[in-house]
């Protein structure tokens, strides 16, 4: 998927939390705006972690070719 489509996404206001799924069949929830880092080749997702303030425990990098499809998260 392009960069710019999943830039759309995360910058969405009010923001709606989403998942990333990819061609692997794994996904990735991205809770909120803060916990996605977009660059032309990769992306920079932030998993668990404080929600409220932005900060996530652990990244994890993936190409955004390999995303095939997002999901909005239904809210909790």
């Amino acid at each position: 998927m392009r960069p710019e489509d999943i830039k759309e996404w995360r910058d969405t206001e009010p923001f709606i939390p989403f998942r990333l799924c990819l061609t692997d069949g794994k996904s990735y929830d991205v809770p909120h705006r803060d916990f996605l880092f977009i660059a032309r080749h990769v992306l920079e997702i932030g998993l668990e972690g404080d929600t409220e303030r932005g900060i996530p425990d652990e990244v994890v990098r993936i190409s955004p070719l390999h995303v095939v499809r997002i999901e909005h998260l239904k809210p909790a």
